[in-house]
């Protein structure tokens, strides 16, 4: 009996070791596996094919399990694009060979935001050549010194990464250059004017006397930031010192060279491009826009829709607008600043924090509070960047943030605290730490960060903006404000709600059915607007950035029909507060997500 029982405890025990092992192959199988296992292989990928995007979005890489920190920057070529698509291709089969059903309901939408990036990604390769890469408002040339500026020393290793993206400037630019070119054999090279801003931008930014003498904004920060790191005790001055010639010769014998290189390839490329017009006008340029319409706005509805929406809203606040200043004749004579109590930007956006508590969730609990620093735009950029912007901080170290302001027209007042409203709270800076602390306690897969939806986050940074302006009239009547400047502060509103409504109109108008200036000149002269050169501007910044202003608008307005829909469904369950929370703890995805997510809030 003895035997017996020693046999039945080892056949126990084997019988239990095969489960184990058993159970560990099928959850290596299993869906759940399979569909994580391909997003770390995605969000790897990523990473590691460009440096400078890989430092914004990762503090510590090597916790991600990228080891390799050889500095790269993505070159621009049609093979690397076809084996971009050809990869993308894979990975949708592939998840398409994971079933939803049996993954997390956590996992099920970070399933479907996967599936359309992919997607959409997908359609976008076969219009390689329509993208733009120079735009003058936005494009690379500009972004480029503001996102190497602000790259964050950490460690001995990062600077040695940034040098080496330095000395690789002039195969990125050499690559950008060829890609131009092909697309002037094309007939789908920029026009003349465009040109002539991006030529323009090339020679001056790098400006050869202020790299020499050490004051440019590009030694100057590099300087800053290397004492930080003395001050840490990571470098030694005799480090530094080094540091500090590699740099300035990098920037002196390879930026400023690849700067002007550029310039010259554009230049030679002039005369072979397109007129100033919109994509309709171009083979495809219709379905190109209709695809980057919906790849930016997250919006799927048709654009017969949207405009029909558009158009409503610019009729309501039209009114709203005349109605104003039929009740008050005078009220146009005010002075758009004087109005307003003057402050420096800490002190609105200490303001703005206070006024906002009782409608939006506080931070979820954090070890780290997030901390800001504003900051002026380089003379030497002033004339190529956006009245204001704010540079988004790493997934994995939300605790320092950076918003630019541009002084080149001089913001103050009003127009400063619904910018610092837009940019920081309850904006861009808001939203973003909020997000990325709920990812963070809900221990959400990195490969998040991937999907980028522009009309979410511009659209819910004029959303704010538009409500700033309520906490405006709030400063305004506790220091004493008239009826009349109250009512002011509101037509104010109106007409930037008006404006971007118009623009963005103007935005489907001239890409999707095909305007020409003089048609937007006599559109825009229904609304007062009449000086040629002013109306020839406006022309231009639509022609150059298809989707800008809808990215901004279209998002504007479909969160203001969220929150009706939110309201309907939730009835005496509502509260602004409960809205808010909802869509920053979904994050960046379709409007059409955000829809189903308050559909669900409501049983």
């Amino acid at each position: 009996m003895k035997y017996v029982s020693k046999f039945r405890r080892k056949t126990v025990i084997v019988f239990l070791v095969i489960l184990v092992v058993l159970a560990s192959f099928l959850y290596l199988l299993s869906p759940a596996r399979r569909f994580h296992k391909l997003l770390t292989q995605l969000f790897t990928e990523e990473m590691s094919a460009d440096t400078l995007s890989m430092h914004y979005i990762l503090a510590e890489p090597q916790k991600y399990g990228i080891s390799d920190q050889t500095a790269v920057l993505p070159l621009y070529s049609r093979a690397a694009y076809a084996d971009s698509k050809e990869q993308i291709t894979e990975i949708l089969q592939e998840l398409e060979r994971i079933p939803p059903i049996f993954i997390s309901k956590e996992d099920r939408l970070l399933y479907t935001l996967l599936k359309e990036w992919l997607t959409l990604r997908q359609h976008a390769a076969d219009y390689f050549y329509y993208e733009e890469p120079l735009s003058p408002s936005s494009g690379l040339q500009s972004n480029l010194p503001i996102l190497l500026a602000e790259y964050t020393f950490r460690s001995r290793q990062d600077v040695e990464n940034y040098l080496t993206l330095l000395s690789l400037i002039p195969d990125y630019f050499d690559s950008i250059a060829d890609y131009e070119k092909e697309k002037s054999q094309m007939g789908l090279f920029m026009s003349d004017v465009c040109a002539d801003k991006v030529i323009d931008q090339c020679y001056q930014i790098m400006e050869q006397e202020k790299l020499r003498n050490g004051t440019h904004f590009m030694v100057t920060t590099f300087d800053r930031r290397l004492q930080t790191l003395m001050e840490q005790n990571l470098l030694t001055e005799a480090e530094a010192s080094s540091y500090r010639e590699r740099n300035k010769t990098l920037l002196i014998d390879a930026v400023m060279p690849a700067y002007e290189a550029l310039g010259d390839e554009l230049l030679l490329l002039k005369g072979t491009g397109v007129p100033e017009q919109g994509l309709s006008h171009l083979p495809d340029g219709r379905a190109y826009y209709t695809l980057l319409f919906r790849q930016t706005t997250g919006c799927d509805r048709s654009l017969d829709e949207v405009k029909k929406m558009l158009t409503a809203r610019l009729q309501e606040d039209s009114q709203q607008l005349s109605r104003i200043i039929s009740q008050s004749p005078g009220i146009l004579s005010l002075s758009r600043e004087e109005f307003f109590p003057s402050a420096d930007p800490e002190a609105y956006l200490a303001d703005l924090q206070e006024r906002m508590q009782s409608a939006f969730p506080s931070f979820p609990e954090t070890d780290v509070l997030p901390s800001y620093t504003v900051k002026q735009v380089d003379e030497n950029l002033q004339d190529y960047c956006s009245p204001a912007f704010y540079l988004t901080p790493p997934i994995d170290d939300i605790s320092e943030n950076s918003i630019y302001i541009n002084q080149k027209d001089n913001p103050s007042g009003l127009e400063l605290y619904t910018t610092l409203a837009h940019e920081g709270y309850p904006g861009h800076l808001y939203q973003t730490v909020y997000h990325q602390l709920c990812q963070q306690k809900d221990g959400c897969d990195p490969a998040r960060s991937l999907f980028h939806y522009g009309s979410y986050s511009e659209g819910w940074a004029l959303y704010v903006e538009m409500l700033s302006y309520d906490y405006a009239r709030e400063l305004l009547k506790e220091n004493g404000a008239s009826d009349e400047v109250l009512q002011y502060t509101e037509l104010l509103r109106l007409n930037r709600s008006i404006q971007l409504c118009l623009y963005t109109l103007l935005d489907i108008a001239v890409h999707y059915d095909g305007a020409d200036l003089q048609q937007v000149r006599a559109c825009l002269a229904g609304f007062g607007i009449t000086d040629p050169d002013v109306t020839e501007e406006i022309y231009e910044a639509i022609v150059e950035e298809p989707v800008n202003y809808p990215k901004y608008y279209v998002g504007y307005l479909e969160f203001r029909l969220l929150k009706e829909q939110a309201q309907t469904l939730w009835q005496d369950d509502y509260s602004d507060l409960r809205f808010h929370q909802l869509i920053l703890e979904t994050g960046p995805c379709p409007f059409r997500i955000l829809e189903q997510q308050i559909e669900r809030a409501a049983s």
